[in-house]
């Protein structure tokens, strides 16, 4: 210890010679500073040019050296990585002053270019003096809007085309208002625009694609299904001029819509059903808010509302249930429960990702650097940046009770039969109790008041554990017993006792139903009590009398733990009340001799626990008592015991009640056996559905936010409030606080140029594989340009005209000529415009992950078309599963047709995701996705060909084709065809397909052990070698490059 002390004296010294030996920084030389300019300074005028001449260059868009930028407002006020530059009002403590005259550390600025001229410095501290006035609207504003995305939306002229005829022709308008609007096909301001630039560009555009290519395309993109052989003939044989029309409006309809442009809307909201990081717990109710997501878009919610409710529906007023369940959206962030973990770095994480998010999904902007710095390329500080945080920053994460209308149903209906028989039951005793109870309890009653014993319960005055059990006492004095379970411990209660006189103890051990389902802590709810002691203390003296005890009897011991083993203190043995611990018990031990007890005397209770692991008390109540004679381990409380001892003419009303629920509660046969049927019907209520939702719910009061220098949340900077980017519209809060709900709001206000902007080009990504932004979640300068500009302000300003219905706008697309030009490309376009920018043709596409495997459930026939619900587990090698978390992935196979439900419904496991989603391309959801990448590899080839999912469709299509009634190869083969292709083969296809019938077919009769395998289940044997067949042509079929491409 005193070598440490003088270690410790040794440190201190020569920290302080050390820091008496730094030299202190010298005062710094005001007198050196230029005067302040005398005339009258104007920012516009005389400051905004002098920071773009000598600044610019490194504290501008490009570089911001120190943290410092000096060509926004905002950026400017907040200062660098030291703090503020200026100080209105007080230039010559102002740092960029004395940077300008060469005082600072770092010398004179700016170092390379000429510096500022006294008359320049004198400026610039004649500016700060006056308060360094900085107008909202100067020039410098300007400067930083020119980027077109921040322009607002103009709703520009259709183009007027001009037909073979000569004549003119203008595109409709659209200013009619309409939920579904008819628009004729060469008139459609769609067209206009896209054929407008085609013919600038000398381009003309593809003819219409064939029927049987048009449902296939349009139902892939509105429901991510392919259509059924009789959907096809049905549209293709319906000569009426609305056949398209009338298609768009029934696949609009389908339930399953809902379904596919969920799976679009989850990809950005980075939906999954665990939490991610190390850990990755899985969140089994997370499906509520994907349910939520799949019921609003088939409802066709407005976009605004769609969108207002998950970033704030729990601050709409009389928020509804749905409403709340919306905020999910952005509790999709990832959740770390590691050990040792700060809580509050994770809470400002998810708060991170919830601004990026939000700003990628509504606004298409890349915000994310500004968490540790304002953006090299766009109009974005990193206030700003920590403004937008400070909205989120008062959400808590909380969850709700969220069942299924499936399992509400089912819950009020098991209600109301528990409720009907309960009263059927209590009928029954309040029968009884009228008429066959009085005379049984008029004879006991007198012989009872004979043999009432009145005990005094304890109320304990200190309790104590020796290994770590927590013991609180209630009013009632019942002593539960909390915290961790130990192995053994023993428990020490002191308590005052009032008798003058002590005969003996009773111990009650009381039944807990939560959460052990008996008195004891152990799993099964029993305890082994080893020891009960007693102790008398008397004031003034220090050791206390341990109390002579005998005769101990309980109403229930267990086999070989009978309670006189408590008395003998041994570690082998003890009560224990197996196999009735779920009923409460009692035990009571007598003094060898009555004692009389002192003026002040306490007693000091000791319950040992020390036979096995776990075996604890967990509730439990001390008594004492005078009375004389043998005393009986009966459970009759104090207030009965006080009521029989009274005379019978001097007993209260209340003790009279409280004779006769005892009596037929507790002493009566068929009272008890009554009271048994009731309370245990009581404990067999149904319970409440146990799903749940999580939500944000905002918090009482304001939580401060500052700005977190270099994205550190430890190195707060700057306090800011909640409040909007500059470069864009004004927040119009409403009240002094803005919250969630004002910046939702402020997301659809008119004024806004990037929500609907970006919103449209998510459709028209999501229908032509390609934004007309092809950089869907980047609008800023380093985004792409839009191909055609005018279109998308049209259809920006055609959104909101529209009611923001999502349909009404997917509707208006779909029925372009544009989205129904064939695929094919031409020699022109290949050479002009190879990646098909300006749309003379359709895009051909590869599926989505789920949409693939969606197709091949389909097509087989195999699908489970159930929307909503729980997750579900496909088959999956337990190998894979076992790359998680210590092995704690429980992957259970989902049972029956629930494994063949939508990929969308694909449980999603963060860290062990299913591979075969992940082969193509489905984003990993630890961030929000808004453009899938598309890939072509030899994986997903051989996914296709030897994952049991796709295989087991291959033998479902084969005994489709088994099943056409006919022996004609032909016939069946054409019926496969359809399934899959949604065509009919053609004469060539059909041939081939015919020629390797029959070579398959000689190697299935040629090799029967290997056919039965691939056959499947079969009638007869003379079934195997044609099913086994047809399995093998279902292969080839499924394994088409055109059956996972959308044309």
């Amino acid at each position: 210890m005193a070598t440490h002390a003088k270690l410790l004296a040794l440190l201190t010294a020569t920290a302080l010679s050390l820091a008496a030996a730094e030299p202190k920084k010298a005062p710094l030389d005001l007198s050196k500073l230029p005067p302040a300019a005398s005339g009258p300074v104007d920012f516009a005028r005389d400051i905004q040019p002098l920071f773009a001449a000598k600044c610019y260059s490194c504290h501008g868009a490009e570089k911001q050296k120190g943290g410092l930028r000096l060509d926004i407002k905002a950026a400017a006020l907040e200062g660098g990585d030291n703090g503020k530059v200026f100080l209105p009002g007080k230039s010559a403590e102002s740092r960029l002053v004395h940077a300008l005259a060469g005082l600072g550390e770092s010398g004179i600025m700016p170092p390379k270019e000429k510096p500022l001229t006294p008359a320049e410095i004198g400026k610039v501290r004649a500016w700060i003096d006056a308060g360094a006035n900085w107008p909202d609207d100067g020039k410098l504003a300007e400067k930083k809007s020119d980027h077109w995305a921040y322009q607002p939306v103009k709703r520009p002229a259709v183009p007027q085309l001009r037909g073979s005829d000569g004549a003119v022709r203008k595109g409709s308008n659209g200013n009619q208002r309409s939920n579904t609007p008819t628009l004729q096909h060469s008139a459609h301001p769609i067209d206009a625009f896209i054929r407008a630039r085609l013919a600038k560009e000398k381009l003309t555009p593809s003819p219409e694609a064939d029927r049987p290519t048009l449902i296939r395309r349009l139902s892939l993109d509105l429901l991510g299904l392919p259509p059924r052989p009789e959907e096809v003939r049905a549209f293709v044989n319906d000569k009426s001029p609305d056949a398209y029309e009338k298609l768009v409006d029934r696949l609009l309809a389908s339930p399953h819509f809902g379904e596919r442009w969920a799976r679009h809307w989850l990809d950005l909201a980075r939906y999954a059903d665990s939490d991610g990081y190390e850990k990755d717990r899985p969140r089994p109710f997370a499906y509520t808010y994907r349910d939520w997501v799949i019921a609003a878009i088939n409802s066709d919610l407005p976009f605004d509302q769609f969108s207002i409710q998950q970033l704030a529906g729990d601050l709409l007023p009389n928020a509804t249930h749905a409403q709340k369940v919306a905020t999910g959206f952005h509790r999709q962030t990832l959740t770390n429960t590691e050990g040792g973990t700060d809580q509050e770095e994770f809470r400002c994480k998810a708060v991170v990702d919830r601004v990026t998010t939000t700003a990628t999904v509504w606004l298409g902007s890349t915000m994310g650097c500004c968490e540790c710095h304002s953006h090299k390329y766009d109009p974005f500080t990193q206030r700003e940046f920590y403004s937008l945080f400070a909205f989120f920053n008062n959400a808590n994460e909380k969850a709700i009770p969220a069942p299924t209308a499936d399992e509400q149903a089912a819950y009020e209906k098991a209600k109301r039969i528990h409720e009907t028989e309960a009263k059927q039951l209590e009928s029954a005793l309040d029968s009884y109790t009228v008429t066959g109870l009085p005379p049984k309890l008029a004879a006991w009653l007198k012989t009872a008041s004979l043999d009432a014993v009145p005990w005094r319960a304890l109320t304990p005055d200190k309790l104590a554990a020796k290994n770590g059990t927590t013991l609180k006492a209630d009013k009632e004095a019942v002593i539960t017993a909390g915290g961790a379970v130990p192995a053994k411990d023993t428990y020490t209660v002191e308590a005052k006792i009032a008798l003058k006189r002590l005969t003996g103890f009773r111990l009650e051990a009381i039944d807990d139903p939560d959460p052990k389902k008996g008195a004891g802590r152990s799993k099964d709810g029993n305890f082994v009590l080893t020891r009960f002691a007693v102790k008398l203390f008397v004031p003034g003296q220090f050791e206390g009398k341990e109390l002579e005890l005998h005769n101990a009897k309980a109403d229930f011991t267990q086999k070989n733990f009978s309670v006189e083993n408590a008395l003998k203190g041994e570690d082998t043995s003890g009560w224990a009340v197996a196999p009735q611990q779920q009923k409460s018990h009692v035990a009571v031990f007598e003094l060898k001799s009555p004692l009389d007890v002192p003026e002040g005397a306490r007693l000091v209770f000791t319950l040992d626990h020390q036979y096995k692991e776990t075996y604890l008390l967990g509730q439990f109540r001390l008594a004492a008592t005078d009375a004389g004679g043998p005393l009986k381990p009966d459970f009759t409380p104090d207030a009965v015991a006080a009521a029989l001892a009274a005379k019978p003419d001097q007993r209260t009303a209340k003790q009279t009640e409280a004779l006769a629920k005892f009596f037929r509660e507790q002493v009566d046969e068929q009272g008890k056996k009554l009271k048994a049927a009731l309370d245990d019907h009581a404990k067999k209520a149904p319970a409440a559905p146990a799903t749940t939702a999580a939500v944000l719910a905002e918090e009482p009061g304001v939580r401060k936010t500052f700005i977190h220098v270099r994205g550190n949340f430890l190195d707060k900077g700057t306090e800011v409030r909640a409040t909007v980017p500059a470069v864009l519209h004004p927040l119009k809060p409403r009240a002094a606080q803005p919250d969630r709900l004002d910046l939702a709001q402020w997301l659809f206000a008119p004024e806004n140029p990037l929500t609907a902007r970006v919103s449209v080009n998510h459709v028209w990504k999501n229908l032509f594989g390609r934004g007309l932004v092809a950089t869907v979640e980047d609008f800023g300068k380093q985004g792409e340009k839009p191909t055609h500009p005018e279109l998308l302000d049209w259809l920006a300003s055609e959104f909101p005209r529209l009611g923001w219905s999502r349909k009404a706008l997917i509707k208006s697309i779909v029925t372009s000529a544009t989205y129904k030009q064939a695929s094919v490309n031409r020699p022109e376009l290949q050479e002009r415009d190879p990646n098909n920018l300006l749309l003379a043709r359709q895009n051909r596409l590869r599926l989505e992950a789920e949409t693939v495997r969606d197709a091949y459930l389909a097509a087989s026939g195999l699908l489970n078309p159930k929307v909503g619900g729980p997750s579900i587990r496909p088959p999956l090698p337990a190998d894979i599963a076992a790359l998680g978390y210590a092995n704690s992935v429980k992957w259970t196979e989902s049972k029956g047709d629930e494994k063949n439900r939508r990929g969308l419904y694909i449980f999603f496991q963060r860290t062990v995701p299913y591979p075969m989603l992940m082969t193509f391309d489905a984003p990993d959801s630890n961030s929000t996705c808004a453009r899938r990448e598309r890939s072509n590899t030899p994986l997903q080839a051989l996914t296709l060909l030897n994952d049991p999912v796709f295989f087991e469709c291959a033998q479902q299509l084969g005994a489709r084709m088994a099943e056409v009634p006919t022996a004609d190869a032909a016939a069946r083969i054409r019926h496969g065809f359809e399934r899959a292709l949604a065509r009919p083969p053609s004469a060539e296809e059909l041939a081939r397909l015919l020629k390797l019938y029959e070579a398959q077919l000689k190697l299935a009769q040629a090799n029967a052990d290997g056919a039965a395998k691939i056959a499947g289940a079969a009638k007869a044997a003379s079934e195997v070698a044609e099913k086994a067949t047809l399995v093998a042509l279902g292969r080839v079929m499924l394994n088409l490059d055109e059956f996972f491409t959308r044309d």
